[in-house]
C-alpha cells in the first residue's frame, strides 16, 4: 500500500505527516496526530516549484534531492542541473540502527564538504542542533531538517520511504 503523504500546518508550525483515515500523524513523531474533526489545523498544498529549484554550491548548480539510506536514514544529496549523475552527498550515515519513520535529523559530511552545513542553514533546508558525534578524527554535527521543505523538493523520494 502506497503511503499518502501530506504537509499539515498547526499553530504556525509545518509538520510531514502520514494519512491513515481520519488521522494525520507526524512522520517523524507518530505520537504527534492531527484528527479531522478534532483537531484544528490545514493541509497544505506542497509548491511544486522547489521539486527544479537550483540552488548554488561550490560554483556549480544544483538540484536539492534528499533520498534514504538503506537503514531508513535521510540522505542530502545534491544533483547537478543538466547532469543527474553528477551528484554530491552532503550527509553521512552513522547510524547503525534502522531508522523509525521518517527521521527529522541527519549527520553532515563536513569532513568532504565543511561549508554543507552552511550551505543548509542558509537555503533554511536544516538547523545545527549542536550536538557533535565523532567518527574516526571528525565530530559531524547533527542537522535537525525541515521535513515538510524536504518533501516539496522530492516527494517522489519520500513514497520510496519505509516508514513502518
Amino acid at each position: 500500500m502506497e503511503i499518502q503523504f501530506a504537509i499539515v500546518r498547526s499553530e504556525n508550525a509545518e509538520y510531514l505527516c502520514y494519512k491513515e483515515d481520519k488521522v494525520y500523524a507526524d512522520v517523524s513523531n507518530p505520537m504527534m496526530t492531527f484528527t479531522v474533526g478534532e483537531d484544528a489545523f490545514e493541509v497544505v498544498n506542497p509548491d511544486t516549484s522547489f521539486m527544479r529549484k537550483e540552488y548554488a554550491f561550490r560554483g556549480g548548480r544544483y538540484y536539492f534531492v534528499p533520498r534514504f539510506y538503506g537503514n531508513g536514514w535521510v540522505a542530502l544529496t545534491l544533483e547537478k542541473v543538466g547532469d543527474r549523475q553528477d551528484f554530491i552527498v552532503l550527509s553521512v550515515n552513522l547510524e547503525e540502527m534502522d531508522a523509525l519513520g521518517v527521521p527529522d535529523r541527519t549527520f553532515v559530511d563536513v569532513n568532504n564538504y565543511p561549508d554543507a552545513m552552511e550551505f543548509l542553514q542558509a537555503n533554511g533546508l536544516a538547523a545545527d542542533s549542536g550536538y557533535r558525534r565523532r567518527s574516526g578524527f571528525v565530530e559531524y554535527p547533527m542537522a535537525m531538517l525541515d521535513l515538510p521543505l524536504l518533501y516539496r523538493h522530492a516527494p517522489q523520494e519520500f513514497q520510496k520511504a519505509d516508514i513502518e
